[in-house]
């Protein structure tokens, strides 16, 4: 496994995560830092449940698996109406 592609794949994702959120946080009145940490804590988590998924199977996780899960990640988000 690359931990340096997962590393940064899993920072991207964290930063999707956390841009949709604040926002949220923001109307419900929860302070920029705390919603910021709650989503980067929860896209980490995310990332690692699918990781681990993936090592589960076969006892390995190679870069089809990253692509397999960082691409579902990638389209999670995605408006059905719009493609």
């Amino acid at each position: 496994m690359n931990w340096k592609s997962l590393s940064k794949r899993t920072v991207a994702y964290i930063i999707l995560k956390v841009s949709g959120t604040l926002g949220g946080g923001f109307i419900m009145g929860i302070e920029v830092w705390q919603a910021a940490a709650m989503a980067g804590f929860i896209g980490l988590m995310e990332v690692m449940e699918e990781v681990s998924r993936a090592y589960v199977v076969d006892g390995e996780v190679n870069e089809a698996d990253m692509n397999e899960i960082f691409g579902e990640f990638a389209h999670k988000d995605e408006d059905p109406e719009l493609g």
